[in-house]
């Protein structure tokens, strides 16, 4: 088994997306209320041990989900804009993006993305 939230939190560190959103708001747990946007949101949503040789684990199915959060105001960037940058990141590490849409928010003037991406990572 490998470190995944340490992998997770490398890749949304890249540069391009810190230009989007500061570090301090990329968690790598669900807060109880997201309060500084605009944010990311990433948990390990499954590790599992696969391609076993001599009863060895020899690869991690690995899948993480990501929320984005902003604000629908001037100044914010928007989800999408958020999320292209998120998937080029991902995507450039050999991710795949089985899922990638808006959620409905119930307060008022706040976007919220939901992404999930997936990868077998060999050891």
């Amino acid at each position: 088994m490998i470190n995944a939230k340490a992998l997770y939190n490398s890749l949304l560190n890249d540069s391009r997306i810190l230009e989007l959103v500061s570090e301090d708001n990329i968690l790598n747990a669900y807060p109880s209320s997201v309060e500084n946007f605009p944010c990311i949101v990433f948990e390990d949503e499954n590790q599992a041990d696969t391609e076993y040789s001599d009863n060895k684990a020899g690869a991690s199915s690995c899948s993480v989900i990501i929320h984005i959060f902003t604000k629908k105001l001037d100044g914010y960037a928007t989800t999408s804009e958020i999320g292209i940058v998120v998937a080029e990141v991902m995507n450039e590490d050999y991710w795949n993006c089985s899922q990638n849409r808006e959620i409905a928010d119930t307060v008022q003037d706040v976007e919220h993305r939901f992404m999930v991406f997936n990868k077998s990572i060999f050891n």
